[in-house]
């Protein structure tokens, strides 16, 4: 299993990479185009939104496994022991199940899209596509934050079991 999860996060990181790269490429190719030949790609600016919209939920998902997200933790770093790790738990449970709320409901708006069979304006795409990296990442950092969770709170009982034997 741990196997499993670690080409997964290589598959994410590669995958954060090459859309990056292709974002910025397909932005230097449009500026190109635009001043030196005086001719614009219409498509280029909605995929790169749609690009956008794939990284910043792909980037918020790594963000959530490495711990790289901004935090107030002021209050949490002056409470006891005890205290830091329940709060953790509940912080990093909490925002699970935002997540997963944020997967359901999106995911519901996938499926409406689909049934509507529209399309993107300039690209002809489905738009069940362009809306679908929100509730599959979602979903990822749902549970990303639920192993927070779960670490959270096997290091409280750890350091509660360490300090019983002291």
């Amino acid at each position: 299993m741990k196997r499993f999860f670690e080409q997964l996060d290589r598959i994410e990181k590669i995958t954060l990479v090459w859309t990056i790269l292709s974002l910025a490429f397909i932005g230097f190719i449009q500026v190109v185009t635009r001043y030196v030949f005086n001719y614009s790609f219409t498509w280029f600016e909605e995929l790169g939104r749609y690009l956008g919209v794939f990284v910043a939920f792909l980037g918020a998902s790594i963000g959530v496994k490495t711990g790289s997200h901004f935090t107030m933790d002021l209050m949490v770093s002056h409470l006891k022991h005890p205290w830091q790790q329940l709060t953790r738990t509940l912080t990093a449970s909490l925002s699970g199940m935002f997540f997963f709320t944020v997967t359901w409901f999106s995911w519901k708006l996938v499926v409406r899209m689909h049934g509507f069979e529209t399309t993107s304006p300039t690209m002809q795409i489905p738009m069940y596509i362009a809306y679908l990296p929100i509730p599959v990442f979602s979903g990822f950092i749902g549970v990303r934050f639920m192993i927070k969770a779960i670490e959270s709170a096997r290091a409280g009982c750890r350091l509660h079991r360490k300090r019983e034997v002291i």
